[in-house]
Formats: structure tokens, C-alpha cells, sequence
């Protein structure tokens, strides 16, 4: 039997074995516990969890709702976020601002006199539209709007309005007048399309640039009204600002219709109403386009809009309207302006099988206008995806539309519509004109005449095939045509030049080779009267950067040597048989789409986007 010191030295170990256990299990539970902490604070912190269900409900009593309701299905998507981005992202956020310097002046230059006259220099697709360019002209001075950068060292751009004397050997710059972006915002915000207007008075310029507000976030067209009725006083009058980036603009009925291009962001927030619906007016105060004034169809595939917006000469808006999902490339006539929306539709089976392919279609959205107001849209369908505002035109009350049809699994087609403006019915339809799997490059419309450049361009093999044809359009119920067969290249633009010749303007057989060509169409087809060829270069696809005075068979565009490092602008002469270079400049700028020249009395003049840019040729 053990004794009383043994028992009670047995009952003390047994208890401290018993202390070590529950310790030990005390110390397992506060490690499982912290460690459920931090497994529980990850979850809360750093799980990714899915986020992008918006309440459309309170949105009801908006005006909007109905543009809500087409654009929640194409901005708001389901994506992946964590709290730790949601807390802390904000900690790195910050915000940039452009700053503002002072207005510098050239020398100074006499007013106009009374005889000196506008003249227009763009070759307009319509007579009676005016489109704006870098330059416009007068007898006395040339304005050509360049680019600088901004005096307080800044990598932000301002524009230099340039104004040069018209006065051959002796011309010179004049006066030079610098237009800066407004505090907050910076005209390089994307892509530079800057252009300018020249009022037949000679007494005000017009400008339109892109420009980024950095404290909206927001990209914004604005027109800058420019009074030169002194050029020794240059001044600022006004700038009106709309939403979108800046497309194209014309003079047409005594209104500047100004065209953007507005992208509503992913999962945009519709309590912020200038974030989904076009603003235009003053910068502080610019207003919604109203609901009323926004064309949405039934299935918009983008959540972007066509902007078009109609300015009085005090630049003050007229009248408004903005397309949902339509192209960014609009078509000005005499009476309406046109825009395009492509949309995929099922092809239809003979034998009434499900259809297991697509095609593309277009919607011609039809937006009248008079003194500029704008009237309530129509529409027109097409098969096929109109490829520029070239291939449409209206005509004696019919528009007509070159189209191509791409299909999923079969070769695509090219097609030509006529349809008439007050029934908006197909009058005439030729289907399937050029070679199967070529699709439309360029057109051009000249009254009953439809001239289309087909091609189909194979980069495997380096071969491009072209032919061009000519359309007889007096007759809707017998339309006939010709071509050309196929030869190498096509052409990216198509113009009537002189002595009946029709001029075009691409690639050779590579897209590194220049082709100028010039085709005339006989009793039986179309056939190339001259070709002038250069390889190993690039040049201006820009139609508005080419030269064309058919009066003097003349053609001129800046080509830049590919790895040479040089370029130059060179003119061309068709002497009735050939096509002859005649002179060239050499420029310091390879940004060939800035280029800009005219013909003035023997003697051309080309500008270019450096320094005061002018260089005078004497010409034969």
C-alpha cells in the first residue's frame, strides 16, 4: 500500500499532466482563433467576389429611363473585385490638370480690302456643303491651322492659326495667333482631327478640336470662334463645348452642323447623368440633350452615340440630337444628313431549316434638317456594311448606297441600292456585282454615275486584285455597268479629273507601293489611261491631304521613303498621256495626313506642321 506522501505526490502529477493539457488546448484555441481571424479578415479583404447588379428601379421617374433601360444591357457586366481595391484603391487616385499661359501675336497685317474674295479649297462630296480642313483660302491670305507646343514647357498642345500672304516668291507668314486649351482641360486627349472654317466675309474662323476635361473625365468636341476681321487684333469671341469625340463637321444651310462620336463607359453610374447622355453648351453649363432628342433602336449592340449638333454663327446651340449606336461617319446632303448602323441577321435557308449563319445589315438612319433644325428621323435597310460616306449619296430624291455583305461561312458580295426618299422603298437593287470575296474600297457619285472600287486583298501571297466600275443610274429599272477586269491594287478614293477621267488614288500591288491611276470609260468598259507607281513608301490615305485641281490636271500628296527618313510632297501632271512628277518640296515632318496645298496662279502652295510650315513652288 502506498503511503500518504506517495498518494498525495500521485494526485499532484496526475494534476499537472491534467494543467499541461488544458494549456496546450487553451493555446490550440486562441491559435485557431486568431488564425480564423485571419482567414476570416482575407475573405472580407481580399476574396474576389462578383460585383455589376444595378437597381434600375428608382430610375423610373427619369426622363432617361428608357435609355437606361437600352444601355444597362450593354454597360453593366458582371467582374471581379475585392474590399481591399474598393477601400484603399482611392489612396492612389490622383487627378491631372493642363495649365493655361498667355496669347502671343505675329507681326501685323492689314485688314482684307473689299475686293479680296473666299475661296473654297475642300472638294466637297455635296455642292452647297462646306467641310472643314486645316486651311481655307482668300486672293490675299492663306489660314492654315497648325499645332505647337504650349510656351510654359508642357508636353500639352495648343493650336498656331497661321495666316500667310498669297504672293508667290514673296509670300510670308504674316501674323501668327496662338489658341490655347481652357484651364482643366488639353486639346492632345486623343487623336488630332482639329479642323477650321474661314467665313465667306473673311471676318471670322471657326475651329473644332478634340479636348479632354480632366475634371470631368470627360472627352468633349469644341468649337472656338476666331475673330481675324483685323489681323493686326486677332481675338477670341466664344467656345462651345459637346459631348464626344469630334468626328466631322459641314457648312450646310447657313448652320455649322458639328458631328462627335460619345462612348458611355462599363457599368457607368446613372445617377451622373452626363456620364450616359450627350451635353452641349458652355463649359460650367452645359445641358442634357433631351430624352425626346435621342434615337435609340430596338437593339442597340453599343452603348455610344452619334452626336450632331447644329450651331448658329454666334456659335449658340440650334438644335441637337444623338443616334445610339450608330457609325461616327455621317453623310451630309443638300436636306438631310445620314448615318449608318450595322447589325448581324440571321440568313434565310431555302428549305426553311434553321439558319446556321450570319450577315451583316445597315440601318441608313434619315435625319432631315432645314435652316438648321432638325427634323423627325426616318429609316432604310440594307444587306451589307456601307464602308464610308462616300458610298452614300442622294439624288434627285433618291439615296443611293454601295454596301458589302459578309457572310460567316460563305465569300462576301458586294451590293447597290437605290431607294426612294419619300416611300423609302427599294427602287433598284444590283446584287452580286463584283467577284465573289472582294469587298467595296471607295466610291464616288457624280449625278447619274456611281463609280466603285472593288478588291480583295490576300496578305498571304502579297496579292491584291482591283477592278473599278461605273454605273449608269438614269434608268432605276435598268441599271447597267462597266469595269475595268482585274488589275493590281485599288484605290482608296475616286474623283472626277480632267479631260473626263476618273482619278484614283491607293495601293499598287502591296500596301507599300503608291498607286495614282486614272481610268476613262469607252463605249465597252473602263480602261487605265495612265499610272504613275513608287514603292517602298507611305503616304496620306487622307482624301482632304490630296491635291486635286482638274482644271490644271494636276495631283500632288506628301510620300514618306520607308527606312530613308525623308519625305516630301510631290505634284503630279497628266499631259494627256502620261503621269509626270513636276516638282516637290522636301518637308521636315513625316506626319503626311498634316499636309495641305493649293494652286494659285503657277505657283503652289504647300504647308506642312512645323515651324511656319509654307513652302512656294513655281510650277510649268
Amino acid at each position: 500500500m502506498k503511503t500518504y506522501k506517495e498518494r498525495t505526490q500521485s494526485i499532484l502529477q496526475k494534476a499537472d499532466v491534467q494543467r499541461k493539457k488544458r494549456a496546450k488546448i487553451k493555446l490550440i484555441s486562441v491559435l485557431s482563433c486568431v488564425a480564423a481571424a485571419i482567414a476570416a479578415f482575407n475573405l472580407v479583404l481580399f476574396v474576389p467576389y462578383t460585383v455589376g447588379d444595378a437597381d434600375l428601379s428608382k430610375y423610373r421617374t427619369s426622363e432617361y429611363y428608357g435609355v437606361i433601360k437600352q444601355l444597362y444591357g450593354l454597360t453593366y457586366s458582371p467582374h471581379k473585385t475585392n474590399n481591399f481595391d474598393r477601400w484603399f484603391g482611392h489612396l492612389f487616385a490622383h487627378d491631372g490638370a493642363a495649365t493655361d499661359s498667355g496669347i502671343n501675336f505675329g507681326s501685323s497685317a492689314a485688314p482684307p480690302t473689299s475686293s479680296n474674295e473666299y475661296h473654297e479649297t475642300t472638294l466637297n462630296q455635296t455642292d452647297g456643303v462646306i467641310e472643314g480642313d486645316l486651311f481655307k483660302r482668300s486672293d490675299a491670305h492663306i489660314f492654315y491651322l497648325g499645332s505647337k507646343y504650349m510656351s510654359d514647357g508642357s508636353w500639352h498642345k495648343c493650336y498656331s492659326l497661321r495666316v500667310f500672304t498669297v504672293n508667290g516668291d514673296e509670300s510670308e507668314l504674316v501674323t501668327e495667333y496662338d489658341i490655347l486649351p481652357e484651364n482643366g482641360t488639353v486639346f492632345s486627349g486623343y487623336t488630332d482631327e482639329r479642323e477650321m472654317y474661314l467665313s465667306e466675309d473673311l471676318t471670322a474662323v471657326t475651329v473644332i478640336s478634340p479636348c479632354y476635361d480632366a475634371e470631368a473625365h470627360q472627352l468633349y468636341t469644341t468649337v472656338i470662334g476666331i475673330d481675324v476681321s483685323d489681323l493686326s487684333d486677332i481675338k477670341e469671341t466664344d467656345r462651345t463645348y459637346i459631348s464626344g469625340k469630334y468626328v466631322s463637321s459641314r457648312v450646310a444651310d447657313g448652320a455649322l452642323m458639328v458631328i462627335s462620336d460619345f462612348a458611355v463607359a462599363q457599368n457607368v453610374d446613372f445617377g451622373n447623368v452626363s456620364a450616359y447622355v450627350p451635353h452641349v453648351g458652355k463649359r460650367g453649363k452645359m445641358k442634357p440633350l433631351a430624352a425626346k432628342d435621342i434615337v435609340c433602336p430596338s437593339n442597340p449592340d453599343e452603348a455610344r452615340y452619334t452626336v450632331i449638333c447644329s450651331l448658329d454663327g454666334d456659335l449658340s446651340v440650334k438644335d441637337s440630337a444623338a443616334l445610339m449606336a450608330f457609325s461616327d461617319d455621317v453623310y451630309v446632303s443638300q436636306n438631310n444628313l445620314f448615318a449608318t448602323r450595322t447589325y448581324d441577321k440571321k440568313a434565310q435557308t431555302v428549305d426553311g431549316s434553321t439558319p446556321t449563319y450570319l450577315h451583316n445589315m445597315t440601318e441608313i438612319r434619315i435625319v432631315p434638317y432645314d435652316n438648321g433644325s432638325l427634323g423627325d428621323t426616318r429609316a432604310v435597310h440594307a444587306e451589307g456594311s456601307v464602308r464610308d460616306r462616300y458610298s452614300l449619296d442622294e439624288y434627285e430624291g433618291m439615296l443611293r448606297a454601295v454596301t458589302t455583305v459578309r457572310y460567316a461561312n460563305v465569300k462576301s458580295r458586294c451590293m447597290l441600292y437605290c431607294f426612294d426618299l419619300d416611300t423609302l422603298e427599294v427602287s433598284a437593287k444590283v446584287s452580286d456585282f463584283a467577284p465573289a470575296g472582294e469587298s467595296v474600297k471607295s466610291a464616288r457619285f457624280d449625278g447619274y454615275t456611281a463609280y466603285v472600287c472593288t478588291a480583295e486583298v490576300n496578305y498571304s501571297v502579297g496579292v491584291i486584285t482591283d477592278p473599278v466600275f461605273a454605273f449608269d443610274l438614269s434608268d432605276p429599272k435598268n441599271i447597267t455597268y462597266k469595269d475595268t477586269g482585274t488589275i493590281p491594287g485599288y484605290s482608296l478614293s475616286l474623283n472626277k479629273f480632267t479631260g473626263d477621267t476618273l482619278l484614283g488614288i491607293g495601293y499598287g500591288n502591296s500596301q507599300n507601293t503608291l498607286k495614282i491611276e486614272l481610268y476613262k470609260q469607252t463605249d465597252s468598259d473602263v480602261r487605265s489611261t495612265a499610272t504613275y507607281e513608287e514603292e517602298n513608301v507611305t503616304f496620306s490615305s487622307l482624301y482632304k491631304a490630296h491635291l486635286i485641281d482638274a482644271k490644271n490636271g494636276i495631283i500632288g500628296l506628301g510620300i514618306a521613303a520607308r527606312n530613308q527618313n525623308s519625305t516630301r510632297y510631290a505634284l503630279f501632271r497628266y499631259d494627256g498621256y502620261d503621269l509626270i512628277e513636276i516638282a516637290s518640296a522636301p518637308v521636315l515632318t513625316s506626319d503626311v495626313d498634316k499636309m495641305r496645298a493649293t494652286v494659285i496662279d503657277g505657283y503652289a502652295y504647300i504647308f506642312e506642321d512645323y515651324g511656319n510650315g509654307l513652302h512656294v513652288l513655281k510650277i510649268a
